[in-house]
């Protein structure tokens, strides 16, 4: 199944987690890879894997949350590939505090990787998606959907994407962009570690937990890959969760 044969997809948070899990994903449907984090070990890892795959793929360090580097980043990859048919926003941060006690640093930082990288980026690639009716898939949170204790500077920029995600839809749509986003939880990434808070409330922190075990990050993949492609084409302007009926 080559979904993506002939497409270009810029990916962000490639290097580890659901981020890692779609760049092989797409690379194994066909698709050349333009991908970003801000770890370069771990990208350049996740470019050698889907080389292997046959894919054709240019990697760079980007902090989404910086204009000028996501700026740099779109004028490379159109230099590299002359086009782009897919985005995927897939970086984010998550930091854990009671919120009395919560840095106002660490929750502009949040919001910044979050919810402005994503704008960033999306602002960057539209005039580019809509000359190939592309399509963004988002990666958004259940926590934008149901509250979560010790991490609101992650959960408000994970509904301020899903709001984004919305918005984007309603605007661009008739000039024939796609603009979906994905409410993961209940996956095993480096965010579902037990977070390094005093005085926790477990029954606090685990009621959003999946009624199925956590999943690998490939199951996500698998998702933003099928919205993504010409299949998902008429869904539009949608969040779905994926998160073992947590929050059914």
């Amino acid at each position: 199944m080559e979904r993506f044969k002939d497409k270009v997809v810029f990916l962000t948070g490639a290097a580890t987690g659901i981020g890692e899990a779609t760049a092989k994903r797409m690379a194994a449907e066909g698709a050349s890879l333009y991908i970003v984090d801000v770890a370069q070990t771990e990208l350049e890892s996740t470019a050698q894997a889907c080389r292997k795959l046959g894919a054709d793929v240019a990697s760079q360090t980007c902090d989404v949350s910086n204009e000028t580097e996501v700026a740099r980043s779109v004028e490379e990859m159109l230099d590299r590939f002359g086009k782009v048919n897919v985005v995927g926003n897939v970086a984010g941060i998550q930091l854990w505090h009671h919120t009395c006690d919560h840095p106002t640093s660490d929750f502009e930082r949040t919001l910044a990787v979050n919810l402005t990288g994503t704008f960033l980026v999306c602002r960057e690639l539209i005039p580019h998606l809509l000359q190939t009716g592309g399509s963004i898939v988002n990666v958004s949170s259940t926590t934008a959907l149901a509250g979560i204790p010790y991490s609101v500077a992650y959960a408000a920029s994970k509904a301020g994407v899903l709001a984004l995600t919305k918005s984007l839809a309603v605007e661009y749509a008739k000039q024939g962009l796609q603009v979906n986003c994905v409410n993961p939880g209940g996956i095993k990434t480096a965010m579902t570690k037990m977070p390094p808070v005093d005085d926790i409330d477990m029954d606090l922190l685990l009621r959003q937990n999946p009624l199925t075990p956590f999943v690998e990050p490939e199951s996500v993949a698998s998702l933003i890959a099928f919205l993504a492609s010409d299949e998902g084409r008429h869904i539009n302007g949608e969040h779905v969760r994926i998160d073992g009926a947590a929050l059914a």
